[in-house]
């Protein structure tokens, strides 16, 4: 991990209170790629008002 994407990775997984890996894991495999977007987006561009909606989102896959 390096360079712009895996700083990208870091501030998502950070902003979802979970370890790089298992974002990564999530995001790759089990999100849509509507999903996927509209998490890293909505963490990325700091929409506070998403934030709950993202991470609802992100959790529902966590125990899959």
């Amino acid at each position: 991990m390096g360079g712009f994407y895996g700083l990208m990775d870091e501030i998502v997984a950070v902003g979802l209170g979970v370890p790089v890996e298992t974002y990564i894991k999530i995001i790759e495999t089990k999100c849509t790629e509507e999903e996927a977007t509209f998490i890293i987006t909505t963490f990325i561009d700091e929409d506070e008002d998403n934030f709950d909606k993202a991470k609802e989102t992100f959790n529902k896959y966590l125990n899959e």
